[in-house]
């Protein structure tokens, strides 16, 4: 608890000198005001996970008394919560304990725009004699926002899985992310977080979420289709041989040892053809709008655009699409993602 407070109250001292305002810091021992419920919290919480997802967004999940909960970090409290986001967290209020613990062990970050002489006039005044602590809210104006919320008992995600329910988070709070997905390409994304294969990385799911732009936030979703190239060929050649090896060790030897990978554009072609009817038709309405005709191979059409990102040569056309298309290039990528790795996800690990 000491520790905890002393580190919190010194990072806004430092904040506060590193300004270069000319009026002193009075010494003093300054702390977070608690009662006995709070100081339980501070000192039994335990954080178990954390995840960096932007400059100005951290999760993260905790743990009192066996009860799970999961923090955001950076965001300002969002007044709807939906009924579908209760089924996994409930927001609760927070408390003197929860924020000290929470800045301290989680080292968040002093608010930009916070004002130096606020710090000092509203946190580090003069400490009188009948001082008996700050009040916990004055203080955490100073830093990042904190959001908690319990993780509901029967919920799908625990919070071992941070990307997951970092992902399915961001999926219901859409108005906070750059690119406008449409609630289509949420509904799987969401799908995705709460229902698919552990095997899925999830980490670039969240970070395709997140994305800045849309070409990139398809990179992202490509990488996790790349991931499994070359699992549809491994797992017809372990049928045959009889093999008993997780695919992803088998691919991964298999590369290492033999110098062995598949053929992309082939890979791809095999992987989209295989996938939903649903998938196959939103990229090939990407493509009409495209060249004005869908004919042709999806999976090569579908290479060209990531090419047309990743390789900076002449010869690569650069593909110009419009949000909505975009969006159902994505949609149709998650698709894909969502049906091989369930095919797939006993032989995987």
């Amino acid at each position: 608890m000491i520790k905890a407070n002393l580190s919190i109250f010194s990072a806004l001292i430092t904040f506060v000198e590193k300004s270069k305002i000319s009026e002193a810091i009075l010494p003093g021992k300054r702390f977070i005001k608690t009662n006995e419920e709070e100081k339980r919290w501070l000192k039994e919480l335990n954080c178990l996970k954390q995840q960096p997802i932007l400059p100005n967004l951290i999760t993260a999940s905790i743990e009192f008394y066996s009860q799970e909960y999961f923090v955001v970090i950076g965001w300002e409290k969002n007044d709807v919560v939906t009924f579908a986001e209760q089924e996994v967290i409930t927001p609760i209020e927070l408390n003197a304990g929860i924020v000290t613990a929470l800045l301290f062990e989680l080292k968040v970050a002093i608010r930009p725009k916070v004002k130096p002489y606020y710090i000092l006039d509203e946190v580090l005044y003069p400490i009188q004699s009948d001082y008996s602590g700050h009040e916990f809210e004055v203080v955490s104006d100073c830093f990042e926002p904190l959001l908690v919320y319990q993780i509901v008992d029967n919920s799908p995600l625990k919070g071992e899985k941070i990307e997951r329910l970092s992902g399915f988070y961001l999926s219901k709070n859409c108005e906070k992310l750059f690119l406008k997905f449409s609630q289509d390409t949420l509904l799987v994304y969401e799908k995705l977080f709460l229902e698919a294969s552990e095997s899925v990385p999830y980490e670039n799911l969240v970070l395709s979420l997140t994305s800045v732009y849309w070409k990139y936030s398809f990179l992202d979703v490509y990488r996790c289709i790349e991931r499994i190239f070359s699992i549809s060929r491994l797992d017809e050649l372990c049928q045959k041989l009889n093999i008993v090896i997780p695919l992803l060790q088998l691919s991964a030897e298999m590369e290492n040892s033999l110098g062995w990978k598949p053929k992309e554009d082939e890979t791809l072609n095999k992987l989209i053809e295989g996938s939903p009817e649903e998938a196959r038709q939103l990229f090939r309405e990407v493509k009409k709008a495209i060249y004005s005709q869908e004919e042709g191979s999806l999976g090569e059409f579908f290479y060209k655009i990531r090419n047309s990102i990743v390789h900076y040569r002449p010869a690569n056309q650069e593909f110009k699409l419009d949000d909505e298309n975009w969006d159902k290039l994505i949609r149709g990528a998650l698709l894909v993602i969502l049906y091989w790795y369930q095919e797939y996800d006993s032989k995987l690990f």
